[in-house]
């Protein structure tokens, strides 16, 4: 059955909730006393001052502080380098994923990080490196989700988004600080590998081989669910397979599961307390909900492209969903050299109908 032919809509009305003239927001983590954090990725040639905020009276202020945002590529193993994907994990902390990359082609593997965050104090706990077998020169560590109750100290999962691949999946221990690569380079990490193939976005089609992007967890933290940004594909994995330390990597691709392909393309990824998934559509400039139970997509914004390209996606507290806007498709890498980003670039959030998975 082709999920496509089931949508329906729930008019959502977004706002605006800040503006930022000089860097694009990325990854969003509304914590449950209210306070916001956001990421800027260092990808442009000037690079953002600070690549972890706090939003503060609508402004990105340094989290924890501006020393550590300082960006010193002969000090990267003590600094953020840029921080992309974030998520609250269990005892009120902040996880905030450095990619120890200035580049989605390669990465500073010994840069890398996954930093815990203690947010009473706003101190860093610490930041647990990756071994050279799991983070690659290639990898563009992107996404994360934590599973609050795998393990002593949850387990962390990490989509590996590099565009000249293997993309793959990364399960961390948050407890002893083990890492480990599942699906390497399995096809339903990698995008289509068709001639001419694209997804079409508010400005055209655009052409890229970034592989596995957005991701999210189930309620009880039994299905992982990801999505490749240059297809319209969806898969699904039982995480007790993949979170085996030494399982056959046979054994576990078998277990991944293809779901009926969509009609737009996806960045980033969620799901609520009723096991529902949400997607940013950049290809439509909305935000979808897929209801696994009944195969069927709902559209929960109201009308069309009021975003350029809805980046990614976090439930919060009180039922308000926050949403970036980054503009990605409008970058030079996509359009010939040219810079058709058109600032400022914005956070979004509306009221909704759905809890957090885990809060």
């Amino acid at each position: 059955m082709d999920a496509r032919t089931y949508a329906s809509n729930v008019s959502i009305r977004p706002e605006v909730v800040a503006e930022f003239a000089d860097h694009w927001p990325s990854g969003i983590a509304p914590a449950r006393d209210g306070r916001i954090f956001l990421s800027f990725p260092r990808l442009d040639p000037v690079p953002a001052p600070a690549t972890l905020t706090e939003l503060i009276d609508g402004r990105p202020v340094p989290f924890p502080d501006a020393s550590v945002n300082a960006l010193d590529p002969s000090d990267a193993k003590h600094r953020f380098v840029s921080v992309h994907g974030l998520a609250l994990g269990p005892g009120n902390r902040l996880l905030a994923l450095d990619t120890g990359a200035t580049s989605i082609e390669r990465c500073d593997p010994s840069a890398a990080k996954l930093y815990v965050i203690e947010l009473e104090h706003n101190t860093i706990v610490h930041g647990i490196g990756f071994p050279d077998d799991v983070c690659l020169p290639t990898s563009y560590l992107n996404d994360l989700v934590i599973d609050y109750n795998r393990g002593k100290a949850g387990y962390a999962y990490i989509s590996d988004s590099g565009p000249h691949g293997p993309n793959g999946i990364i399960v961390v221990d948050l407890d002893s600080g083990a890492s480990w690569r599942r699906l390497s380079g399995h096809p339903s990490v990698r995008p289509p590998q068709r001639p001419g193939f694209g997804i079409a976005t508010e400005s055209g089609l655009m052409r890229t081989t970034v592989g596995v992007d957005g991701i999210a967890l189930s309620p009880d933290g039994r299905t992982l669910w990801w999505t490749p940004l240059c297809s319209y594909d969806l898969a699904s994995i039982d995480t007790d397979i993949l979170a085996q330390r030494h399982a056959d990597p046979y054994v576990v691709a078998r277990h991944v599961v293809q779901h009926d392909a969509r009609d737009f393309a996806s960045d980033g990824l969620d799901s609520d307390r009723e096991g529902r998934v949400y997607f940013t559509d950049v290809t439509h400039g909305i935000l979808r909900r897929l209801i696994p139970t009944e195969n069927r997509y709902e559209t929960l914004l109201h009308g069309e492209h009021f975003a350029i390209w809805p980046d990614a996606v976090k439930l919060g507290p009180e039922r308000i969903v926050y949403i970036t806007d980054s503009q990605v498709n409008r970058q030079p890498a996509w359009n010939d050299g040219q810079d058709l980003r058109t600032p400022p670039y914005r956070l979004y959030r509306a009221a909704i109908d759905a809890d957090p998975a885990q809060f």
